[in-house]
């Protein structure tokens, strides 16, 4: 069985069907205690918490006792809710013990265990996953970002246009944590407001100076000092492993990719409104910027560009130094040797 979407947890929430046990897991970690607070407050009201809410740690408290508490009866509430953190922490042995609870749960209580990836080879994930109660917090698309702002917004009484929405994706970056973080100060002085691109520019303080798209712009306008500067700040706030590396090379050869369709499209003798239909579901200043930027660059360069990518990206692969590859390739990408 397929692991279970966090949202379908808050669908059951609010209809009452909640399940008596769920593993919740995954590296978007934002999410997964979003999720965990909307738990703790639809579930249990502020002044019976004291009574029905326990968290507790693996390797602090005992399968046994854990289960002892589950099974108590709780306190003017219809549900206890126990949730247990760190249950990799748990020996093999100890977590055996949780497995034979699955079959038979108590209906008054709800147990959410939060683990690692260290913990998912065990029975209780696999058993967990065969009930269809493994909730799996993945890191997010970029279409799924954006329905994500657009939810949370709403929830804080904000109307957000489109392009707006994706100017504060590309402005902040795909960190949920920081995008929550900055949707909640466009709340204090915009409740029940409808923003747009100038609101969010004016209003809201960034917490990255540089993002990757910021990298992309200057890359495809062949701004290499501006280029290399904003990667360099990039490599502080996310680092130089094989991961951010060949996130970089994924989201210039995705730009490399949408400047040749551009291009194609104006060759083809289709004017800028076709273009933008060409470039839908893109938002309207993206499409604005490909169209502007494809006249930096020959059909040529950008078909070379994307082969230079897909050979930086082979070569991270099997060993090389990322940053090196990148920083090197920036620079031929600025650069482009004369025919």
């Amino acid at each position: 069985m397929r692991d279970l979407a966090p949202e379908n947890v808050l669908i059951a929430l609010r209809k009452g069907t909640l399940a008596p046990f769920y593993l919740f897991y995954g590296p978007e970690d934002f999410w997964l205690e979003i999720t965990l607070d909307t738990i703790k407050r639809e579930l249990i009201p502020d002044t019976l918490k004291e009574f029905n809410l326990e968290t507790l740690y693996g390797g602090e408290v005992s399968p046994e006792e854990i289960l002892n508490r589950a099974r108590l009866l709780p306190f003017m509430c219809s549900r206890r809710l126990i949730i247990v953190r760190g249950a990799e922490s748990f020996s093999k042995a100890e977590l055996d013990v949780f497995v034979p609870y699955l079959e038979n749960p108590v209906d008054s209580a709800c147990i959410i265990w939060v683990v690692g990836r260290a913990g998912l080879s065990h029975d209780l994930y696999k058993q967990c996953k065969q009930h269809g109660r493994a909730v799996h917090f993945k890191k997010l698309s970029e279409r799924q970002i954006l329905a994500w702002i657009q939810e949370k917004a709403k929830e804080l009484d904000l109307t957000i246009e489109r392009d707006a929405v994706a100017f504060l994706y590309q402005t902040v970056g795909n960190n949920l944590r920081d995008l929550h973080s900055e949707l909640s100060k466009l709340c204090l002085r915009h409740t029940n407001s409808r923003l747009a691109i100038e609101d969010i520019k004016q209003l809201a303080s960034f917490s990255r100076l540089f993002t990757v798209f910021d990298l992309v712009d200057y890359v495809s306008r062949k701004d290499a000092p501006r280029a290399l500067e904003a990667l360099a700040r990039l490599f502080d706030t996310e680092g130089r492993d094989t991961k951010a590396t060949l996130g970089i090379l994924g989201m210039l050869a995705r730009q490399m990719r949408l400047l040749l369709r551009t291009k194609a499209g104006l060759r083809a003798g289709e004017g800028k409104r076709a273009m933008a239909e060409r470039l839908k579901p893109l938002p309207q200043f993206v499409i604005e910027k490909c169209i502007d930027q494809e006249g930096v660059w020959q059909e040529g360069e950008l078909e070379e560009a994307l082969a230079k990518l897909y050979d930086a990206d082979g070569r991270i692969r099997i060993g090389s130094r990322g940053d090196l590859v990148v920083e090197n390739l920036i620079l031929r990408l600025c650069f482009p040797p004369m025919a």
